[in-house]
């Protein structure tokens, strides 16, 4: 993906020829060859340590049908929105490593209050990582991310930009290599030290999947919901809300077939709220 990345013309034109002739081309693609879902066994979660012990057992013990995060492999260079390398970097193939969290405890706010010339103004608060359990699951992914990475056949070392400022002469620094691992090579030990570069790594690069929800949310006044159950705004009249900000917590996959049903769900809400027959229209 890297030449339709970088923008390069040939690549770019030879894609949207083979678009336009079989609606087969690269330009469709989003570069995410793999995924898996990640819940840890009992030997990670104790590795994870006491920051995420109650979180785990809150919400994710009893749900086995939720995972704690994503990994992915794109096919090409992703750069973090806060720090572009795409323009230094040479111009050869790479691989970027992904990690999500899906339910994360953290939440950000969206209000508007009146600025200093008495206008009115956003007031927005992302509040990733404020919850201390919300950063372990992502350390946790980093290191074990980076040991898959080691061991696939592709491997020719690390761009020590896209990693956490580890210092000199650490067993985790990183640098090119000449092939991958052996599948049998121990894990890369981090000191107390590694883990605090992680952690600032991850507080100043971190950002989201662009699946951005819950600004409205629909559960009780009382706990800061915006909408009732048939999406009515609390305390105006006639004003429904329609779309992913409703939703009360994260729905831990892409949002588009979750949009779909709340679009549909309003759809009969409102029909019946103007008396309309539902069962008579045609499917």
């Amino acid at each position: 993906m890297d030449p339709l990345w970088r923008g390069e013309k040939s690549t770019i034109e030879e894609n949207l020829a083979q678009w336009e002739s079989n609606g087969k081309s690269l330009i469709a693609q989003n570069g995410g060859d793999s995924k898996v879902k990640w819940r840890p066994d009992e030997e990670e979660l104790k590795s994870m340590g006491p920051a995420f012990q109650a979180r785990w057992k809150e919400f994710f013990q009893g749900r086995p049908d939720k995972a704690v995060a994503i990994w992915c492999t794109f096919a090409g260079y992703i750069p973090p929105l806060s720090s572009s390398l795409a323009n230094v970097l040479p111009s050869r193939s790479y691989i970027t490593a992904a990690y999500y969290t899906l339910y994360p405890v953290s939440t950000g706010s969206v209000h508007i209050k009146l600025g200093p010339d008495g206008k009115e103004e956003l007031d927005f608060t992302t509040g990733f990582l404020d919850d201390p359990s919300d950063i372990v699951p992502l350390t946790f992914a980093y290191k074990k991310t980076r040991e898959i990475h080691r061991r696939i056949p592709s491997y020719r070392g690390e761009i020590s930009a896209g990693h956490p400022r580890f210092s000199e002469g650490s067993a985790a620094a990183c640098g090119e290599a000449s092939g991958p691992v052996d599948l049998n090579t121990p894990d890369i030990v981090y000191t107390t030290e590694d883990d605090e570069a992680i952690n600032d790594f991850h507080r100043d690069y971190v950002q989201t999947t662009w699946h951005s929800l819950g600004t409205c949310a629909m559960k009780a006044e009382a706990v800061q919901g915006v909408v009732d159950a048939r999406l009515n705004v609390y305390g105006v009249t006639n004003l429904k809300v329609a779309d992913m900000s409703i939703a009360p917590l994260n729905v831990g996959s892409n949002t588009y077939s979750t949009a779909l049903l709340i679009g549909e769900k309003a759809a009969m809400i409102i029909a019946e709220d103007l008396g309309i027959d539902c069962t008579a229209c045609p499917s």
